[in-house]
């Protein structure tokens, strides 16, 4: 019985479609266990009806925030171009830079190693251990 719970009947060629639907509703689920303990506690409060909604810090960082949307997008873009691994390896080259801000010789070479390293691999369990296929 509980073989059938943790058993899919679909074809291989439909396997990538399974992962998105779980990551939503895993999203879902994460979502409303941040949102209902809030409204109980605002219901406790009394002061559901009042927001003071805010969306950015008053002094938030704007080039690592729009460097991470271009960034985003610009891996979105190129993915299908130029491949799972060259494009990944760049963006997360690239992130860490942008987050870590220093540009000496040490922090480039490390940063180029993990990237290569973590996208080698997701690549290699993704394609070879799970049998996924990657753009």
């Amino acid at each position: 019985m509980l073989k059938d719970l943790l058993t899919i009947e679909m074809k291989f060629s439909e396997y990538h479609s399974i992962f998105p639907t779980i990551i939503f509703w895993t999203l879902i689920i994460l979502g409303l266990s941040m949102l209902i303990p809030n409204i109980i506690k605002r219901i406790k409060e009394g002061r559901l009806t009042s927001f003071n909604i805010k969306f950015f810090a008053k002094n938030y960082d704007k080039v690592k925030f729009y460097g991470t949307l271009g960034l985003l997008l610009a891996y979105v873009f190129f993915l299908e171009i130029t491949g799972f691994l060259a494009t990944t390896i760049i963006f997360m080259f690239l992130i860490t830079i942008l987050f870590m801000g220093d540009y000496k010789r040490k922090a480039l070479i490390v940063s180029l190693v993990n990237s290569v390293t973590t996208s080698l691999i997701v690549w290699y369990v993704f394609g070879t251990i799970f049998d996924i296929t990657l753009p």
